[in-house]
């Protein structure tokens, strides 16, 4: 069932949508959010000429400051190791840059990471803090912010609490919380 919002919000934005819309459409997975979020996290349509496109996530939008990390917990030495010893940082959409440099630092018990991807197509910031961290996954606390990728003039910024997991194999975390800024998916990657 769709909520009564978010279907008069479609209804209104759907024929504006579709006469401004005169583009090739870009598929980027399902939609998620429902309801009132679905509005604040819509992609705003841009017509030529009109100021470049600005999302924000849901997690930076309520204004409130970040705790800071008072002490990582380390639930597991080898993942911590594995994270101070990392190989770089990456976002699928600057697919043709080096994997950028991300460093780790633990300092008085909090570990901190800071690290940057960029080339023509775009660029990726990270920084923050780690909440805790386990064999598979960790918490991190910071910004994450891409410019000018996928699209030229993109600014997605998200500040809050977000898990990296790695899974089977692979020799990365990767952000789970994936969609984002107009729905568009950011594999945000740390290698070990």
């Amino acid at each position: 069932m769709i909520p009564l919002a978010f279907g008069l919000a479609l209804a209104v934005a759907s024929p504006m949508i579709a006469a401004q819309n005169t583009g090739a459409v870009r598929a980027h997975g399902p939609a998620q959010p429902t309801g009132a979020a679905t509005q604040q996290n819509a992609a705003p349509v841009q017509q030529s000429g009109a100021a470049p496109q600005q999302s924000v996530a849901p997690a930076q939008q309520n204004g409130a400051a970040l705790a800071p990390v008072a002490k990582t917990e380390i639930r597991n030495q080898a993942a911590y190791e594995r994270l101070l010893n990392n190989s770089g940082v990456s976002v699928q959409w600057l697919w043709s840059a080096d994997r950028g440099h991300l460093t780790a630092k633990d300092e008085n018990d909090v570990v901190r990471i800071d690290g940057t991807q960029a080339n023509f197509e775009g660029t990726l910031k990270i920084k923050g803090e780690i909440v805790s961290i386990d064999s598979d996954r960790f918490v991190f606390r910071g910004t994450i912010l891409i410019l000018d990728a996928p699209d030229k003039g993109r600014r997605c910024e998200r500040t809050g609490d977000y898990e990296f997991r790695a899974t089977g194999k692979r020799k990365y975390w990767r952000l789970q919380q994936m969609e984002s800024c107009g729905r568009l998916t950011d594999y945000v990657d740390i290698y070990y």
